[in-house]
């Protein structure tokens, strides 16, 4: 939600325009949920604007393996029709498992499969950092 935010505080900045902004948990849209906990932490989901017609960007922080962005494609078209989807990612990592591809990219990183990223913001961790650590398993 940071990154979104921040965004959105720089749109309006720059174009003088106030963009709606919504929050969106994908945990019950996720392939993956049987998997995750026996009881998944469901989070709100906040779009107090209609989709119906609208030029959509969905922001995340990585892009990995395209399975997060379909799971908030299947959410969103749950709750309207939207003209456009468009993606923005801070990191995209590649490793991708699905046809997706990110409109805005921050930064490009190219990773292994044994490295995991892990995206630290001011408003939530005290600093703003990316950072590539192994992974263990």
């Amino acid at each position: 939600m940071p990154l979104s935010e921040r965004i959105q505080a720089l749109i309006e900045e720059i174009e003088g325009e106030s963009l709606p902004l919504g929050i969106l948990d994908i945990t019950l849209y996720r392939d993956d949920l049987t998997t995750l906990a026996y009881q998944p932490i469901v989070h709100k989901t906040e779009v107090p604007f209609n989709l119906e017609g609208k030029k959509v960007i969905l922001i995340d922080d990585v892009l990995y393996t395209g399975r997060t962005v379909r799971a908030a494609l299947d959410a969103l078209m749950d709750m309207g029709r939207p003209a456009q989807i468009q993606l923005a990612v801070l990191i995209d990592r590649g490793h991708r498992e699905l046809p997706i591809r990110a409109d805005y990219v921050g930064k490009n990183v190219p990773t292994s499969h044994k490295e995991i990223i892990s995206v630290e913001v001011k408003e939530i961790d005290g600093k703003d950092s990316v950072l590539i650590l192994e992974k263990v398993e």
